[in-house]
């Protein structure tokens, strides 16, 4: 007969083989540093985000949290490595639509943006402006698409390429009012920038953080910006939404997510500990000046949005005949 002793010993053991293994390193998470996938070059805006998030993050989590940037293929290569990383909450990644639905949208993806991630929150929205030209005779959203719908297929957009946020924010527009204007893709959203100061195209999507002091000076007119709400710093500028296109909204979101597979209390700490930092008012400040516009949410907002993501911008992008270049 087997001694009391015994029995229990055996049932631990059989407890522990029955508890996955993942799930077992949940329990004392985290021991050792945090990493965050920026799958941009360093010194970008993606980078730069990850940076600001990941000085933050380490307090609440006690452990350091650092940046690896694995750049390429337009953030592909450094997706699909967090895709193919341990699910063990020890590497995230700084995802972005840009590199799940937009991706998805141009091109065969070695990773599936709902499949093989598991989403742990939002960190911020980054907007967009409607710029012209000073010269071109338009004040509002509402007399660009009558002066568009006027000269159908004359107005020139730029943007930094095909497929690119400025591109499907021009296409979003197009879309939804059906007007026609004719895309000029650069090879950066700065060389668009620079041909409307030049008054070589009339009209770009551009971001806050490059427009701003342009916008200030008087050297580009801004029509409207691209979020559902005004914006804080240009509380004057409206919302293409209400300047006529019901329901217009384009932001490029950032936010944190995991490899499938990452055990759902690692993912609810990790989301308690992102809006913990987001409530902050140096970490906003920063964000803020990097225009992006701190918003928190749960990792099933999050998820419900890449799905909403996928579908929007496969469309835009059948839409609009955009390919990956």
């Amino acid at each position: 007969m087997r001694s009391l002793p015994g029995i229990l010993l055996t049932a631990a053991a059989s407890a522990c083989i029955l508890i996955p293994p993942y799930e077992a390193l949940a329990q004392g998470y985290p021991n050792r540093t945090v990493r965050i996938v920026s799958p941009f070059a360093a010194g970008g805006s993606n980078d730069v985000i990850a940076r600001i998030v990941a000085q933050k993050l380490g307090q609440p989590l006690g452990q350091p949290v650092i940046v690896d940037n694995r750049a390429g293929a337009g953030g592909v290569v450094g997706t699909e490595f967090s895709a193919k990383s341990a699910p063990d909450g020890y590497t995230l990644i700084m995802a972005t639509n840009a590199t799940f639905a937009i991706a998805a949208a141009l091109r065969a993806l070695p990773y599936d943006p709902v499949r093989d991630f598991a989403p742990i929150g939002l960190v911020g929205v980054s907007p967009y402006i409607v710029l012209v030209n000073p010269s071109l005779p338009v004040k509002t959203i509402k007399q660009l698409i009558a002066l568009a719908r006027a000269r159908p297929g004359e107005l020139e957009f730029g943007s930094g390429g095909v497929g690119t946020p400025g591109h499907l924010a021009g296409e979003m527009l197009k879309t939804m009012t059906g007007i026609k204007m004719n895309h000029i893709p650069y090879r950066a959203g700065s060389q668009a920038l620079t041909d409307l100061l030049g008054g070589h195209i009339a009209v770009t999507f551009s971001t806050t953080i490059t427009s701003t002091q342009l916008i200030k000076s008087g050297r580009v007119r801004a029509l409207a910006v691209t979020t559902r709400e005004r914006l804080a710093a240009f509380s004057d500028i409206p919302t293409v939404s209400e300047s006529g296109v019901p329901n217009y909204e384009f932001v490029l979101w950032l936010g944190l997510a995991a490899p499938a597979g990452t055990p759902d209390a690692i993912v609810q700490q990790l989301n308690d500990a992102l809006a913990k930092i987001l409530q902050a008012k140096d970490l906003r400040d920063l964000l803020i000046a990097q225009s992006v516009e701190p918003l928190a949410s749960t990792p099933q907002e999050l998820a419900d949005k890449i799905k909403r993501d996928l579908v929007i911008y496969a469309k835009l992008v059948h839409d609009a005949g955009a390919r990956a270049e």
